[in-house]
């Protein structure tokens, strides 16, 4: 008998059972009553699996016969800002669960997306309402490229507990509407490890030259400055970072202790890029005489 036959008809049966819709079944469940996401809280509360599946599946409704991932067939909750994967054949879609809220898009005014008021109600477009228990550390802004709309900046908050909020401001969509992602992070002191503390950001968005080394990449996020012991440096100023082995760095504001990071670099040495081991960046922490407190790798 044929080795191979047992696994071409299986493979035969598992692409007829999927094209006849017969993906593990969802619960259908009815989302609770005034539910609410306790986005004050201490600790990395947003790491846990607080939105039950009945929101998710609100927000998010699957296709009949459609497969999920994170499979919502055995999934109960997941954690806020988590996406869904859904996927028919070659076809698939994802979508964005949001926080308190599903997330969106507002129309804030040029003048008034510089401000604090503006930077609350776009970032509040990502589900995250930041209300007034997120106190406002200010903002890092770059110009309009050529090949993309309006302009963007990396907004910062934090609340009682330390909890730092940096908001990714989205090009404004002409007929949509400004839109943002948020990436929450812990301010406060974390325990001693050995060597340098890690930076407040890592590359992103990079792109790969021809010769396969990093030809542009991003630097965008709020977090911590620390120094070697894990204390927050309140007392800095500035951060000056870039990828490791380059020469090309650029410096941010700090705020309390907190980073605002955001520029589009393009390296002068050659940088490999392997896309699954990403180059690290490092940087220097600095106070407002350009005295250098402490430095961050990573």
């Amino acid at each position: 008998m044929n080795q191979r036959l047992p696994q071409i008809v299986g493979g035969i049966v598992a692409a007829a059972l999927l094209a006849s819709g017969c993906a593990p079944a969802i619960p259908q469940e009815r989302a609770p009553d005034g539910w609410q996401l306790n986005v004050h809280q201490a600790g990395e509360w947003w790491t846990q699996p607080l939105i039950p599946r009945a929101v998710v599946l609100q927000r998010c409704p699957p296709r009949p016969g459609w497969w999920s991932e994170p499979d919502l067939s055995r999934v109960t909750a997941l954690p806020p800002g988590s996406d869904v994967n859904y996927s028919f054949w070659t076809d698939d879609y994802h979508c964005d669960i949001g926080w308190t809220h599903a997330p969106s898009q507002v129309r804030v005014a040029p003048a008034e997306r510089r401000t604090e008021a503006g930077l609350r109600r776009i970032c509040s477009a990502s589900g995250l309402r930041l209300d007034d228990a997120w106190r406002y550390l200010g903002h890092n802004r770059m110009g309009r490229r050529d090949d993309q709309q309006g302009e963007v900046s990396t907004a910062a908050f934090i609340d009682q507990h330390g909890t730092v909020v940096g908001c990714l401001v989205g090009y404004d969509l002409v007929d949509h509407g400004i839109g943002a992602d948020v990436e929450l992070s812990v301010g406060v002191a974390a325990a001693h490890t050995t060597g340098s503390p890690a930076c407040p950001v890592t590359a992103r968005n990079l792109a790969r030259a021809s010769g396969g080394t990093v030809e542009t990449y991003e630097l965008r996020g709020a977090g911590a400055v620390r120094g070697d012991d894990g204390r927050v440096l309140t007392q800095a100023a500035t951060l000056r970072v870039g990828l490791a082995g380059d020469t090309v760095t650029t410096t941010h504001p700090v705020v309390d202790g907190i980073a605002i990071v955001h520029a589009s670099v393009e390296p002068k040495a050659a940088i490999p890029l392997d896309w699954d081991h990403p180059p690290a960046v490092e940087g220097e922490i600095l106070d407002s005489r350009g005295t250098v407190l402490a430095s961050c790798r990573g």
